[in-house]
């Protein structure tokens, strides 16, 4: 089905937001996914500087300040939008919750609260990694903290990778193994947002 523009009729591109013929906000679209409010096909291998550049310019086109001046169902829409926008930026720019995303969207939910974490290595894991903090935060240790966290990054690279290739074809056939390195990616970014905390915490001493 194509769409068309409520106010000319016109067809309307990809996000189906503004009218290229006659300027006219549209209709706010609920049932559009982030990727698609973005105009960007639903992958997880997303290039953010792209997803960056097509939502800055729809924001730029979608202002609410733009239609400051129009039909109150004109400055709503605009409003919806951009607030819809914002929320794909935030969302589809961040590994952690672009596959988190993805997996909902298949109706998985992999963070969820009932959600129990039964890999005894990634429980093991934590528990080393927390313990290595704790003794270089009561060493004060700045430079070890600062290995610490190369050797983080690198994890958070490596899970990274295995899920583009565990989702590089949607809907994603292994949803329990998607899952996992989504919970092991969820510890290793809070994680690392532990070590930002003690460090700062100790050059602030």
């Amino acid at each position: 089905m194509v769409d068309s523009c409520c106010r000319c009729g016109a067809e309307l591109g990809a996000p189906p937001a503004l009218c290229a013929s006659c300027g006219a906000v549209q209709p706010f679209r609920a049932d559009l996914s982030l990727y698609a409010v973005a105009g960007l096909p639903e992958t997880y291998d997303l290039d953010v500087q792209v997803l960056r550049t097509q939502v800055l310019a729809l924001q730029k086109g979608l202002h609410p300040d733009r239609f400051a001046n129009a039909e109150p169902a004109a400055r709503r829409y605009s409003l919806e939008w951009s607030t819809r926008l914002n929320e794909a930026l935030a969302i589809l720019r961040d590994p952690l919750r672009r596959a988190d995303y993805l997996l909902q969207r298949q109706g998985v939910d992999a963070l969820g609260e009932q959600v129990k974490v039964a890999d005894p290595e990634l429980l093991m894991t934590q528990m080393i990694y927390r313990e290595r903090l704790e003794d270089l935060v009561a060493a004060r240790d700045l430079s070890g903290m600062e290995a610490l966290r190369q050797e983080v990054d690198t994890a958070v690279s490596g899970v990274v990778q295995r899920l583009r290739g565990l989702l590089g074809f949607l809907p994603c056939v292994e949803p329990e193994a998607a899952g996992a390195a989504l919970r092991e990616l969820q510890f290793l970014d809070k994680l690392l947002g532990e070590i930002d905390r003690s460090e700062e915490s100790l050059q602030n001493a």
